[in-house]
């Protein structure tokens, strides 16, 4: 962008590429003109310097998957798969992803009519959304993505694309990025892994939802994710990012590599047998248009060494640039549009409403025996509200500061009868053993690209690392780490015993780099020693215990380096009451309890894949003695993927799944169980019933036993599952016409009618099935849904359109989607199991 205090230096004001009357594309290529081959390197690097003779400035991107990041309290919503429990499009488009839009444009607006301008000053081009799909359920990312199914996935992606990036005809709000390209879902050494998946399985399951979303949504960016596929890695993927994606998809913007993207490849994939030239030159020539100061400090050498053409350096540039003029950054201020989305819309009162409505429709009511939810909350004298997740807000790597918040445990509070007795005990922890939550922060300024930050809450909380030293002597200790305005202060002990003065973590303004030196020690012999850092208090201006960790160095008979994130380690510390008996007293003498168990950043997170599908540490054990102390207990898992937990089906009358639900989620909770709004939320995975059900997570075909689609066996809960306060009756299903070409289309229409006493949504959906096929086909697929209102009695008919295409499978002998001739089955119903009314149509040859 250029930089608004200033004019462009290097060119008159007359200049084609500064007349807002050109064309993009005629302004692009006349700024291209007057760069040198080292400005166009810097302007491929994303987070490099200002060009100075043009006085443009790097993007400086950002993320906003449930909330913008920012140095600054924004809205904070429900993560994506619980936006994608609402099965609601309308609501993800038209409120949830415009408002993070709004505050991604207020945050600009800001900063652009005053540089001086507090907080961070971030650009336009944003990395969301996530759509990598949930094939693998233990897959760390799983609350960032929309859930296991393509058709699914393809829809809500199109819905937040649209609303990130507006419907002005010739400006964008923002641009969107879809991460990760492609087939991206282990974190288990993902920097280096290869993903052997078929040709069928790519088109079929891998690919069409980042279709729909490139060629529907019109996507501006996708990011090229750190895998391979069939041994190509994607950043050097040429049919996946130049022949598929740019010439077959006709994408007209750009791909950018995952954060270290060309580093994964020369130390990664190639295992340091490729340098950076050549990393950089494969990278651009195969279609990654966009990358870290890799790009700007080779690019130049990949040129003029024949490595890197100019006409393909000028291509990914164009493309850069093209994004950039349509978001306005080189048009004056007040003629783009969105420049009069004022800051003061950043998490306002309106915004947090529509992020209560979000968390109100992504809550699925699981099981509901003898009707015990709703509550009412007049006849109770005595709630226990239990659990280790009843009182914490559980957030994730690319949202927002927090601002206020509402645990489960605040909601409940807030909503109940004035006077009724509300008892809080944490009974457990989520991992048991008094762990401590963390994360790893993958961010540029890091160190190798990543740190690990501990959510410390309170002073005698610890990070313990393992670290390796192979010689005795005397080694000066530092660790490097980054300044945060919620910091706290550390001890270094090493082995148990002191080391150094404490350090500070804390600081006004984010910093990365810092160097805490913590004087000498002496090794009397080598091996593995215990370096502990625990919180022994906070600085006045900081709000929070928490700490990043970088990188521990020891300099003595050897020089040693430990990125902290590439080390073991263990958590702990603390004063919590985690004591099991204490919460069963309190459920004894309650009239209902409430046990809020599920997922933490500690058990699913990015850089960490999840262990077991199970609860973790001492929950299931709570659930119990809770259940066998008061049979009126209700669960609410907050998680982000399924939980197998079979005995809790079995036993406790009535579960919710809440997610994490977001800065209004315990509002949004109390408001379930005491009936003030009906749940309506679906499933958007399966839950399975047993992880003996899960095939190899190195198995990437999913007809193996993958999703509800090939699922072996019953689940636990099925996908597209979620019951209400009220009934629903279909009726009167129409399949017009019954028999069409393999071009052709047919219309589904159904009565639905709300027979129960109370309002409620129902989420309709239409699967088909395959009658007879050359090939194994799903036993039901996702074709159509929609979320529905309706008063008691009253009733409304839905439709819905299928396309022949939507029938296809991927014919590997034609390398094209091929519709089969035949009988398909077209299932109508409230769940992929609870199937209400069928009919069938057939496609002629």
């Amino acid at each position: 962008m250029l930089l608004p205090s200033t004019t462009a230096k290097a060119a008159p004001d007359s200049a084609l590429y500064l007349d807002a009357s050109q064309p993009v594309d005629k302004r692009v290529s006349d700024l291209i003109s007057r760069l040198t081959l080292e400005e166009k390197a810097t302007l491929l690097d994303h987070r490099g310097p200002t060009v100075e003779r043009f006085n443009i400035r790097s993007d400086q991107w950002n993320q906003c998957l449930n909330g913008v990041q920012w140095d600054r309290p924004t809205t904070l919503f429900p993560v994506c798969v619980a936006m994608s429990a609402t099965w609601n499009t309308d609501l993800v488009q038209h409120e949830i992803a415009t408002t993070l839009s709004d505050e991604a444009r207020a945050i600009y607006n800001g900063w652009h009519l005053n540089p001086n301008a507090p907080g961070e000053h971030k650009g336009l081009i944003y990395r969301a959304p996530v759509i990598n799909i949930e094939r693998n359920p233990y897959w760390g990312r799983n609350h960032e993505a929309w859930g296991e199914d393509p058709f699914l996935t393809g829809r809500m992606a199109v819905a937040y694309v649209r609303g990130l990036q507006g419907d002005n005809p010739r400006y964008l709000k923002i641009a969107a990025t879809l991460k990760h390209f492609a087939v991206n879902n282990v974190e288990t050494d993902r920097t280096k892994l290869n993903a052997n998946v078929s040709e069928r399985m790519l088109h079929e399951y891998w690919l069409p939802h980042f279709h729909d979303a490139v060629v529907e949504g019109k996507a501006q960016s996708l990011m090229a994710s750190y895998n391979a596929i069939n041994g190509t890695p994607n950043n050097i993927n040429h049919w996946l990012l130049t022949e598929l994606l740019k010439n077959e998809w006709s994408h007209e913007g750009f791909v950018v590599s995952d954060l270290g993207g060309v580093n994964t490849m020369v130390n990664g994939h190639e295992a340091g047998k490729m340098t950076y030239v050549d990393a950089v030159a494969q990278s651009l020539m195969a279609g990654c248009d966009f990358s870290d100061r890799e790009f700007r400090e080779n690019i130049p050498a990949a040129v003029r060494e024949g490595k890197l053409t100019e006409a393909r350096l000028n291509d990914a540039l164009a493309r850069v640039l093209r994004v950039r003029f349509r978001l306005g950054e080189f048009d004056s201020f007040n003629s783009v549009p969105y420049s009069n989305i004022s800051p003061s819309v950043i998490d306002s009162a309106s915004h947090r409403a529509i992020a209560l409505k979000a968390a109100q429709q992504s809550i699925v009511l699981l099981q509901n025996r003898a009707r015990l939810l709703p509550l009412d909350k007049t006849k109770l004298k005595r709630i226990a509200v239990i659990g280790p997740l009843a009182d914490q807000l559980v957030t994730n790597n690319y949202n927002g500061r927090t601002g206020v918040t509402v645990t489960a445990l605040q909601g409940l509070k807030d909503r109940a009868v004035p006077g009724t007795e509300i008892t809080y005990s944490r009974g457990c922890d989520v991992t048991g053993g008094g762990a401590i939550p963390t994360q790893v922060d993958q961010e540029v300024g890091f160190s190798g690209g990543a740190s690990v930050k501990l959510a410390a809450t309170t002073q005698g909380q610890y990070i313990q690392f393992a670290v390796n030293v192979p010689a005795s002597g005397t080694y000066s200790v530092k660790l490097q780490f980054k300044t945060f305005p919620q910091r706290g202060l550390y001890r270094l002990t090493i082995d148990g015993a002191d080391q150094g003065q404490p350090v500070d973590l804390f600081g006004a303004t984010p910093t990365y780099g810092q160097v805490a030196d913590f004087g000498t020690k002496t090794f009397t012999s080598a091996g593995m020693k215990q370096f502990r850092f625990t919180a022994v208090g906070k600085n006045a201006a900081s709000d929070s215990y928490a700490g990043h960790f970088d990188k521990i160095t020891l300099s003595g008979p050897t020089e040693l380096s430990f990125e902290a994130e590439s080390l073991r380690f263990t958590t702990g510390g603390g004063t919590e009451d985690t004591s099991i008996d204490q919460a069963v007293t309190a459920a004894r003498g309650a009239d209902v309890a409430l046990v809020f168990i599920g997922t933490n950043a500690s058990v699913e997170q990015e850089g960490r894949d999840r262990k077991t599908l199970g609860l973790t540490g001492n929950q299931e054990k709570l659930a119990e003695a809770v259940f066998a102390a008061n049979p009126r207990t209700i669960v609410v898992e907050m998680s982000a993927g399924p939980l197998t937990v079979p005995w809790l089906k079995q036993n406790v009358p009535a579960m919710l799944q809440a997610w994490w639900p977001g800065e209004e989620g315990g509002h949004a909770i109390a408001d379930v169980l005491f009936g003030d709004v009906n749940p309506a939320g679906r499933l958007p995975h399966t839950v399975y019933a047993s992880e003996a059900q899960v095939p190899p997570q190195n198995e990437y075909d999913v007809t193996k036993g993958y999703t509800y689609m090939y699922l072996n066996g019953a689940p636990l809960f099925p996908f597209g599952h979620g019951l209400s306060y009220t009934q629903f009756k279909y009726s009167n299903l129409q399949v017009q016409p019954k028999r069409i070409a393999a071009n052709g289309k047919v219309t589904v229409s159904v009565d639905v009618q709300n027979i129960g006493a109370r309002s409620g949504d129902e989420v309709v959906q239409l699967y088909v099935h395959q009658v007879q096929s050359s090939v194994k086909r799903p036993a039901k697929e996702l074709r159509g849904f929609s979320r529905i209102s309706l008063q008691p009695g009253a009733k409304k008919t839905v439709t819905l359109t299928l396309p022949a295409e939507k029938l296809a499978f991927w014919d590997e002998k034609t390398h094209g989607f091929r519709v089969e001739p035949g009988a398909f089955d077209v299932l109508v119903g409230a769940s992929s199991e609870d199937i209400r009314t069928r009919g069938r149509l057939t496609v002629t040859k």
